[in-house]
């Protein structure tokens, strides 16, 4: 099993099933971390979207990872996208403060995604 840290949770990010040898191998490693390993981008979160609307992953798989995902102090985001992509995660990982995951919730979050990064 790999123990590099940086490695599962990229493993972790794309949600390679069955989750459950990464989750386990991550515990050894604890919640804390000093530092952002890995940063979560905005295709990151449009792979998950396709997997769930292409069938391959259930609503409830989808807010699992979300919530894995947006726990995690070792997975950041770029300063540029925080707002954004921590946005999408939340409403991913918390469907019961938001809406639930429908196949219109995530063709709304893949078309807020999708969209070019407005010039600063």
């Amino acid at each position: 099993m790999p123990s590099d840290r940086r490695h599962l949770v990229r493993a972790l990010i794309a949600y390679e099933l069955p989750i459950e040898p990464v989750l386990a191998d991550l515990r050894a490693f604890g919640w804390d971390s000093e530092e952002e390993l890995v940063t979560l981008t905005r295709a990151d979160i449009l792979r998950i979207l396709e997997r769930y609307l292409a069938g391959q992953l259930t609503a409830e798989q989808v807010t699992d990872w979300a919530d894995l995902v947006e726990v995690r102090d070792d997975i950041g985001y770029s300063a540029d996208e925080r707002e954004l992509l921590s946005d999408a995660i939340f409403r991913l990982a918390n469907p019961n403060l938001r809406e639930e995951i429908t196949t219109a919730l995530a063709e709304q979050l893949r078309s807020e995604l999708s969209d070019e990064p407005s010039a600063v």
